[in-house]
Formats: C-alpha cells, structure tokens, sequence
C-alpha cells in the first residue's frame, strides 16, 4: 500500500480545532430537544424500565415482553441513566458515541491504508453526510449497528493486512471482528453475523484470495462469539418460554421474507435515501461507487477496497429485496463509501468542485423551496411544519449555499476545501436536527401535554393513565408511569398477547373503568375525542395540541 506524506504541522492544526469545535456541538446538543415518537421514547423506555425492575434478561416496554431486539444498548443505556442520570442527553449519548466511534474507526482505517491525509478526508465526509448526522442525534439502534458492522469490516481488513508480517497481531485483530459481531447480533440480531459472513463469502469469490480463510481464527473467533452471544439468548429463553422463536422467526425471516410489518417500499427504495443522505458529498461517492469493483491487488492477495466496494454494494442489495425496508438500515454503507471516495488525485480535484456546486445548488433551491411553498401549496398539512422549523431550514440553507459558492469563487487546495463543505454540511445538518427537529415537539413529542398530565399526577398520584385508539412511547420516560392502552395495541402487540388484562380491548370496559375512577387521565387523537363526546364519557379537557388531546376524569 501506498501512505501519502503528512501534510506540515500547520495545514493540519486548523483540523484539531475543526474537530474539537464539532465534538463540543456533537454532544453539547444531544439534549437540545425533547425526546420523539416513536423510536427515542421506545428505546429510552425499555432501559429504564430495566432499571426499576433490576430485570436485566427480558426486556420490557410498558411493562411488557419486548423481544423485538437484543439488548445490548439498552445495556448500555441503563449504564448511562445510572451514570449521568435520566434525561434526553443520556438517553441519546450511546448512539451519539457509537457515531462519533464510526468516524474514529474509519481514520483508523484510512490512515491505515492510505495515510492521514487521506485518513482526514474520509472522516470528514464520514461526519457531515445528511444521514449520518440526523441518526447520530435520533435515538434509534441503527447508528450503534452500523458502527459495529464497521468495526467488523475495518478489523478484518486490518487483520489480514497484517496475516504475513505479523501473524499474532493478524489473530488478535481477527478475534476482535469476531468481537464485534457479537456485539452487533447482540444490538439487532443474526444481521450482526449474516451481513459481515455474506461479504466475506463475495469477497472470496470475486477476488479469488482463498488464504483469507486461513486467517479467521474460525476455531476461536465462533468459540468467543458463542461465549459473548449465547448467554442471553439462552437465558432469555429461559426466563420466556418462546422468546427464541419470536427473536429469530418473526424478527428475522417472517420480517425480512413477507409483509408482516406493513414497511414494504419498492426495491429502488435505498437508491434515492442513499443519494441524500451522503450529500455534499455525492459526486465522490457515485465515482467510487461506479470504479470501486476493479481489481486493486493481484489475484490472491488481499484487497482491502474491494473489501469496501463489495460490503457497500452488497448491504444495499441486501435490505433492498426484503420486504420491510426503513430508511435508517442503509446507515451502515455510509462509511463504507466515505472510506471510497475519500480518494485524490485529478478526479478528486473535479468532484471537490462538483460537491460545492451541489452544495450551493441544495441551499438554493431550500431557500426558494421555503420563499414559494406557501402559496404554492397554502392548505397542505405540512405548511405548519415549514412554518416551525423554516427559520431553521432557511439557516441551514443558508449555511451551505455560502460553502458551495465560496469553494467555487476561491478554488481553495482540496484538503481545505474538504473541510469547508464538511464543517458547513455537518453544522448545517446539526443545527436542522437538535434546533430545527425541535421547534417540531408539538408534532413528535408527547411533552406538549406533559406539564398538565405532571401536574395532575402530583395530585392523584394513583391516578391511571390511559391512550386511547394512540398510544404516546415519550411520556412514560418522562412521568415513569406506564400507559394502558385502549382498543390499540401496535408495537405492544406481542407482550399483550402475553398479558391482555394490561390493556382494554373494548370500549364499554374502558367506559365502564374510567367512570369508577375518583381521577384518571387519558391521551387521545384529536379526531376520537369527538367518538368520546358522543359516547358520552365524562371528561375535563386538560390541554389540546394538534397531534395529541390530553383529558381527566374530573378537574383537577
């Protein structure tokens, strides 16, 4: 492999405060805005939910089974609420870390293979990608998977790398891949070790390196994937009988082979999610993408970027033909490209001048986007949604539009070129999802109604909860109380298939129980409180918002 020289002390010191400022933003904002629906108040929930039970095998949401996923971050999730204590910022910081770890590991990387020239660039596209950005600030378990498929890949490479000259550091480095998928079946399950096993098995057959497989530590590698893997798995069976086949039939083949969970999108689904979600940096990515399959090694010696090629191309492909695709599942290839397209030399040179043309052309057109809507369009549902947040869609706009130009007019040296989109788009990107996602609470959040239902359960304190026809995952993070949901069942479907008497299945009980309560409180969906009104229940109206209607069973 060839290293490109260091650039002088000088170039590279404006880097260390480029991304000292981007780590202050990075996690000084993760508490910026209050938590969202569904996936921040559902994966918030569930670890504290451990916490106060102490049960820490089978995990539960809203005081039900949920076995939809593993629980290694809910793990480490809990570990931060007793650490830091309960709020947004915790309950974000795991998959805030897991982000900024990806871009540490795609330096390391880079650096390794290139040289940390190149190393700087392919971080720097890393962290400012849309995608990237908006899911290192969304609590959700997709960045925490992606950056241990990354490790998976980045230490296998590193570890064949090495299987010549230094055979013991090759094995050590090989178990830690084998580490690291146990680490991402522990986070979402047989994808963790599926995906990293399918691109070694295409890298093998497209490059003809058999010695690879000489190199895996297969005999130890499964024995410690086994050791950090089967324990839960065994006792969470154990604890729930049935636990397994949820976990791996309906979790894994019924999810991914049928339309069970209603999220079937075409198969060019990814393509354009893929395209947004890396800009600026989209003509690097599309070369690398279109170049990335030649033979970079000859036959029988090992390739590392068509490692890369192979893996991005592949997880696309991959979630493509299933038939539940969400757009957060294409998280994983956005280093895997970055890593590619962080390349120099003429062409790079080009594209540079491309990415700011397509930066300068996103801020226009957001900037004209938000001057022409409302009288394009002055009774759409979303016109409320671009009033909120449209201060902050203009700012951002207006941030890259001055990037594209000013890389365009002054024609700067690529590195600091780079940096100039890259601190632009990541700032840009930041402020939209702390700031901007913010000013949207009224929409996301269940917290527009929180001050009232506090207020109401400091005073009758065994008041119930209940959601009827809706269910709201954010405010039992913030109240500690459990909901009993009303004729809607959802995502709890499972553990009240388990534990019916936890909901109400028909209105009459639910009727029935509200008017034998000294207080209660209800959540409901603005158009069902009319269905309440004509039934007929007694209610007090606490507090309305356009999402959410928040009701009790006498004043309080």
């Amino acid at each position: 492999m060839t290293s490109s020289s260091s650039p002088p002390a000088d170039a590279r010191a404006p880097s260390y405060w480029l991304w000292f400022g981007a780590a202050l933003a990075w996690f000084g904002t993760l508490g910026w805005r209050p938590l969202f629906n569904p996936d921040e108040g559902r994966y918030a929930e569930i670890p504290r939910e451990m916490l106060a039970s102490g049960d820490f095998v089978v995990p539960h949401l809203n005081d039900l089974v949920y076995l939809e996923k593993p629980p290694l971050q809910y793990w480490l999730t809990a570990l931060a609420y007793r650490l830091f204590g309960l709020h947004p910022w915790s309950a974000r910081l795991v998959t805030a870390l897991a982000a900024a770890g990806g871009v540490g590991i795609v330096w390391l990387l880079a650096r390794r293979l290139w040289g940390p020239a190149r190393a700087e660039v392919a971080a720097l596209m890393t962290a400012s990608m849309l995608l990237y950005v908006f899911m290192g600030e969304l609590l959700t378990l997709d960045m925490l998977l992606a950056t241990e498929l990354l490790a998976a890949v980045a230490l296998f490479c590193a570890s064949q790398l090495e299987r010549e000259r230094s055979p013991a550091r090759s094995r050590r480095l090989v178990l830690g891949c084998w580490a690291a998928m146990a680490a991402a079946t522990l986070t979402k399950g047989l994808v963790g070790l599926a995906i990293p096993g399918a691109i070694l098995v295409l890298y093998t057959l497209a490059s003809r390196d058999y010695a690879v497989w000489r190199h895996l530590a297969l005999g130890r590698g499964s024995a410690l994937y086994a050791l950090l893997v089967v324990p839960w798995f065994a006792a969470v069976e154990a604890a729930h009988h049935g636990a397994l086949r949820f976990l791996i039939v309906h979790e894994h083949f019924e999810r991914y082979l049928t339309k069970v969970h209603a999220r079937y999108q075409p198969v060019w689904y990814f393509l354009p999610i893929l395209a947004i979600g890396v800009l600026p940096w989209l003509p690097q990515v599309g070369r690398a993408l279109a170049t990335g399959w030649r033979r970079g090694q000859p036959a029988g010696q090992f390739d590392a970027p068509r490692v890369l090629w192979i893996a991005a191309v592949f997880i696309v492909a991959f979630f493509s033909i299933s038939d539940s695709k969400l757009a957060p599942y294409i998280l994983p290839v956005l280093p895997l490209v970055a890593l590619l397209a962080s390349s120099d030399g003429p062409a790079a040179d080009q594209d540079l001048r491309r990415a700011a043309f397509v930066s300068a052309l996103l801020g226009g057109l957001l900037l004209a986007a938000l001057a022409a809507y409302p009288a394009l369009d002055p009774h759409s549902r979303n016109l409320a949604v671009v009033r909120s947040a449209g201060v902050w869609i203009g700012a951002a706009a207006a941030v890259v539009l001055v990037a594209g130009v000013s890389v365009i007019a002054t024609r700067p040296a690529r590195a600091d070129g780079v940096r100039r989109l890259a601190g632009a788009h990541f700032a840009a990107a930041l402020l939209l999802a702390t700031v901007g996602a913010g000013s949207l609470n009224w929409k996301y959040s269940g917290t527009v109604v929180l001050p009232e239902l506090a207020a109401g359960l400091r005073r009758a304190p065994a008041a119930p909860v209940y959601a009827f026809r809706t269910y709201d995952w954010t405010l039992p993070v913030y109240t500690g109380r459990v909901l009993i949901p009303v004729e809607w069942r959802g995502e709890l479907d499972y553990g009240l298939g388990h534990e019916p008497d936890k909901g109400i299945s028909a209105y009459a009980d639910f009727d029935r129980r509200w008017r034998a309560e000294p207080q209660a409180f209800a959540l409901v969906e603005p158009p069902e409180l009319a269905t309440l009104a004509a039934a007929g229940l007694p209610y007090v109206l606490l507090k309305a918002t356009p999402e959410l209607v928040l009701i009790s069973r006498v004043q309080p």
